[in-house]
């Protein structure tokens, strides 16, 4: 592993950001399960959507400002304050004694675990060169998976036999362990360019972005409040979204540079983020649903078989990383890869069986994880591959804000569908009808990810850094 900087700064810094990014993902998940139990407590189970809205707001709009400041400021400190966030997030959340209370320190969670999201992959990009990098964004698509398949059980556990507070105040001992490797080994290398801070570009972003993102929230059969709010906020979002395209057009230092839209592996890269994040977030959704509604598995049961996909995520992105890393080569796999989503999908809408022998049931998920590994491993590798490193920063994090605004309008799409497959009725029958309708959108956004995937430019992925940074 050659990178240019000492072995152990490498080491435990990954090892701090890993923690951080794996705490930032259970967060997703594990209050799923709690939940009730939570609202039970604090009243006004009204709001029980807006729970997670508020943390994935929060996420979103943190995710192209950390990557900007990433480019201006030293690195370490833009680490540790994002931690901080996060914790200070967590601990309040811990302490919170009304629905309101609650609803604004999820908030400040998600946005140092959105923080913590653009960050990992940047510190990728700090080290290593897109190759080398391969193999350990496939260690991060592997944690995204773990964190999605153990989060509901930890949480449900941990509401039952001690608190839910302890979901959030669990967090603390790892993020100062984090912390103290990042505080401790990390160098403080200076931004390659002193440059202005777009605070302007920054107010419209959120101004755009949280109306959008929340718009896609008032559909579906969890929706946060009648459907024409989500319409009006939508009309809202695209009208700030022109707006800001045009102030960061003037701007000497915007908070995103559009001319990286003209590079063609960038480009590519978000759409194909676009079109992957609801495709994997609708099978992390729909996968429990289908083990507990259907095949009649209780929760517990249905958490340790979603283990099972967990490996599968593992195999395919340790596999993928390891590809590319030695050959550098990366469009076939994907295009295989797509393809094979696509037959699995495809055959899912009209064959999916209302019983299934356990072994082919293992085998599937397996299976299915581990073609969806080469994109958890691949997409930001790619979409950084022919940026400039002063840009390295707010190009990783704009990957990751598509992703997911792709997760937020996608999955509003297919519990849409679920919905409507479904009729709103909770028997067996009705929820196998409502997943059949979502793996047929599921069809769709895998057609529309095998035609963007063709469009990628057949280059190999580079050996070597653009250049050094400066220390």
């Amino acid at each position: 592993m050659e990178t240019g900087y000492p072995r152990r700064e490498v080491n435990f810094t990954l090892a701090g950001v890993l923690i951080g990014l794996f705490l930032a993902a259970l967060d997703q998940t594990i209050v799923a399960t709690a939940l009730p139990l939570i609202l039970d407590e604090l009243g006004k189970h009204a709001w029980y959507g807006w729970v997670g809205a508020t943390y994935l707001l929060g996420s979103a709009l943190a995710a192209p400002i950390t990557g900007r400041l990433t480019e201006l400021l030293p690195r370490k400190p833009v680490l540790l304050a994002a931690m901080f966030v996060f914790g200070l997030g967590s601990s309040l959340c811990g302490t919170a004694q009304r629905v309101g209370e609650l609803l604004a320190f999820r908030f400040i969670q998600g946005v140092g675990g959105g923080a913590l999201f653009a960050l990992a992959f940047t510190t990728l990009a700090w080290f290593f060169s897109p190759r080398e990098r391969s193999r350990w964004a496939g260690l991060i698509g592997a944690l995204f998976g773990l964190a999605s398949a153990i989060g509901p059980v930890l949480g449900g556990y941990l509401a039952e036999h001690y608190s839910w507070r302890w979901i959030f105040w669990g967090n603390l001992p790892f993020l100062f362990l984090a912390a103290g490797f990042v505080g401790h080994f990390l160098s403080s290398y200076n931004p390659i360019r002193r440059e202005k801070f777009d605070t302007w570009g920054t107010i419209l972003l959120a101004g755009w972005a949280i109306p959008f993102l929340l718009a896609f929230s008032f559909w579906g059969p969890t929706k946060l409040g009648p459907p024409a709010w989500g319409i009006l906020l939508l009309g809202v979002g695209v009208v700030l979204f022109l707006f800001w395209i045009q102030v960061e057009k003037k701007v000497s230092s915007p908070l995103f540079d559009l001319n990286l839209i003209q590079i063609p592996t960038f480009r590519y890269a978000i759409m194909i983020g676009l079109f992957f994040s609801p495709v994997f977030m609708g099978g992390v959704t729909f996968f429990p649903l289908y083990l507990q509604k259907v095949l009649g598995y209780s929760p517990n049961q249905s958490g340790l078989l979603l283990l099972a996909f967990t490996l599968g995520g593992i195999l395919g992105t340790g596999i993928a990383g390891f590809w590319v890393s030695r050959h550098g080569r990366y469009k076939r796999l994907m295009t295989m890869s797509a393809l094979s989503l696509l037959g699995a999908f495809g055959l899912g809408t009209f064959l999916l069986p209302l019983r299934i022998n356990f072994l082919i049931l293992i085998s599937l998920m397996v299976g299915i994880a581990f073609i969806l590994g080469p994109f958890q491993a691949l997409i930001s590798v790619i979409g950084q591959n022919d940026v400039p490193p002063s840009r390295i920063g707010s190009a990783t994090s704009a990957l990751q804000f598509i992703r997911q605004a792709g997760s937020t309008i996608g999955l509003a799409g297919l519990n849409a569908l679920y919905a409507i497959g479904s009729d709103g009725n909770n028997l067996t029958h009705d929820v196998w009808q409502g997943i059949r309708w979502s793996l047929g959108g599921s069809t769709l956004l895998t057609a529309a990810l095998v035609g963007t995937v063709l469009l990628l430019p057949n280059k190999p992925l580079r050996k070597k850094q653009l250049e050094e940074v400066e220390s």
